[in-house]
């Protein structure tokens, strides 16, 4: 959905630069907002060319001005001020005005120096404008103009060879600081591309066997362990090496499913290679509101997203095995297949995995809203918050697991997409989505409740051969029926924790899984085998979030 906006006939560009005040809040807002995801400047370096540009801004350089005003844009879209302060009002202010700042601001930038126009002679400050373009683009809805600029900047990055580590040898760039920049910039391309072929359901333009520039310092991040031990810079960089090393999994995650089909083994190896990076929990880096008022957002903000894309690599990985188990769930319930899954088989603990973890991002976003730190326009957060409430729901229409947080959680994620669609296109939009389908499951469980295994308090489930949640139907031990959402009389206790960073490195290393195929997209129909099962047709690519809506899925769970 692209929100179109116009101007008139007489706008002049580029525009005025704001006063310093104006300047300053923004830039703040900017780079409080993207820490750990976007690292495109050295915050240091970037300042002082502001101050050079408002000392003499004639003989400012004009690459200089373009970020500066690339950067204003997103510290207005991206900003979430705390209420009641002087950021707030001034905030406020720009979004009173009579045209749109952000946008005016966006195409100043583009007046003063177009990088589309010198794409045959791409510099390095081409590839960081392209870049805060991209997420420009990606913030107003326009994703394909997202997906255009971003790999401009990846093929001027190429051109650049900042995919090449011998040229980030120190007898090129002495400055460590240059090299720190440039690194950085490759980093939050590497992001942007995983997260855009995942979202968009597209190739990706970085592949990493054609790159030997080092993505992160050391394969085995218990580095991360000491993040934030250095300060608040320690902090970020490990962030965005946390966001690098998700973003790795779900590259290797799109592979796999673009065959006709795999299996169970395959997705348990890539859960083995995410579970040693993935071992350091950044708990202690998300802030939480105390008596004398938020901890830094900065902090807030770049945890959030390390943790954030971390469980939604686990999401993807395992979503399309999550819509097989309901499918042979529907099965089951309708005499037409074997008994079910027990609690042990690795498709049950892989589809349980997608919803704790569909669970824990909802709670992650509530928590940062809470602690009011959370942008209202975030396509990130939008993102991840909208494909985790379609797990959330989906499971609670076929009843595959039992959670008594279902009601506040899918309340906690109306609320907050409704917080942000109060400015943002998109975000209403999926809106509309979630609450349709919310409306959908009340109206469907109020008549169909089946027994259902409790939901795991944690990712634990992941990683041990057996719950210690599980229902046992073998032993007779029974379980509660999926209640109403509106109605969580009889529940049994089973809360889901806020585990940022799953697998706890006790767990014993999982045996090797057996060779169960799942169905994923093709160009044409695939064929499925599924224990000899029938055929199922499947065409809908597994990154997409809507697909728990699509008409041929939702045929699946008709209960009879």
């Amino acid at each position: 959905m692209e929100n179109i906006i116009d101007f008139p006939e007489n706008t002049k560009l580029p525009c005025f630069l704001p006063d310093k005040e104006t300047v300053h809040v923004l830039v703040e807002s900017y780079f409080t907002n993207t820490r750990g995801l976007i690292e495109v400047f050295d915050k240091s370096s970037f300042c002082e060319s502001i101050e050079i540009i408002y000392a003499d801004p004639l003989s400012a350089s004009r690459y200089s001005t373009c970020h500066l005003f690339l950067v204003l844009a997103l510290g207005m879209l991206l900003s979430a001020p705390q209420p009641g302060s002087r950021e707030e009002e001034i905030i406020k202010k720009l979004y009173d005005a009579k045209q749109d700042m952000a946008e005016l601001f966006y195409r100043s930038a583009k007046s003063m120096c177009d990088p589309e126009y010198g794409f045959e002679d791409a510099d390095f400050w081409s590839i960081q404008a392209l870049c805060l373009m991209a997420v420009y683009m990606l913030t107003v809805s326009k994703r394909n103009t997202a997906y255009a600029y971003l790999g401009m900047a990846v093929r001027s990055a190429y051109a650049l060879g900042l995919h090449r580590e011998e040229t980030m040898h120190p007898l090129i760039y002495p400055e460590s600081t240059q090299r720190e920049v440039r690194r950085n910039l490759w980093k939050t391309l590497f992001i942007l591309d995983r997260f855009l072929a995942a979202s968009l359901g597209r190739p990706v333009a970085i592949v990493e066997e054609d790159c030997s520039c080092k993505l992160t310092t050391n394969d085995d991040i218990a580095d991360l362990s000491t993040v934030g031990e250095n300060g608040p810079e320690s902090l970020h960089f490990g962030c965005l090496d946390a966001c690098v090393k998700s973003c790795r999994v779900i590259g290797v995650t799109l592979r796999v499913f673009s065959k006709r089909k795999i299996s169970t083994s395959v997705v348990q190896d890539i859960a083995n290679m995410a579970k040693y990076w993935r071992r350091p929990s950044l708990a202690n880096l998300t802030p939480q509101q105390s008596r004398e008022g938020p901890t830094s957002p900065e902090q807030g903000i770049a945890a959030l997203h390390a943790n954030l894309l971390s469980l939604h690599s686990l999401i993807l990985l395992t979503r399309q095995i999550f819509i097989m188990h309901n499918w042979k769930l529907d099965q089951q319930r309708s005499g037409k297949a074997n008994p079910p899954l027990n609690r042990e088989s690795h498709m049950a603990k892989f589809s349980e995995a997608c919803v704790v973890a569909s669970y824990q991002t909802i709670q992650l976003i509530q928590h940062a809203r809470e602690d009011e730190y959370l942008p209202q326009r975030n396509p990130f957060f939008i993102y991840f918050l909208f494909a985790a409430s379609l797990i959330v729901l989906m499971n609670q229409f076929t009843s595959l697991y039992y959670a008594d947080t279902y009601n506040k959680t899918i309340t906690d994620a109306i609320s907050t997409m409704k917080y942000c669609a109060e400015i943002d296109p998109q975000a209403e939009r999926v809106l509309e989505i979630m609450e349709n389908f919310a409306q959908v499951v009340e109206t469907w469980t109020k008549d169909h409740s089946h027994a259902a295994p409790v939901l795991s308090a944690d990712l634990s489930c992941l990683y041990t051969k057996a719950s210690s949640s599980r229902m046992s139907r073998e032993n007779g031990s029974s379980a509660p029926s999926v209640p109403s959402p509106v109605d969580p009389a009889g529940s049994r206790i089973c809360s889901i924790s806020h585990q940022p960073l799953v697998p706890s490195p006790s767990f014993s290393r999982p045996q090797k899984a057996p060779n169960v195929f799942i169905p994923t997209p093709s160009a044409t129909v695939p064929e499925v085998v599924m224990n000899g099962m029938s055929t199922v047709s499947s065409t809908t690519p597994p990154m997409a979030p809507p697909l728990a809506l699509r008409p041929a899925h939702a045929a699946c769970f008709n209960s009879t």
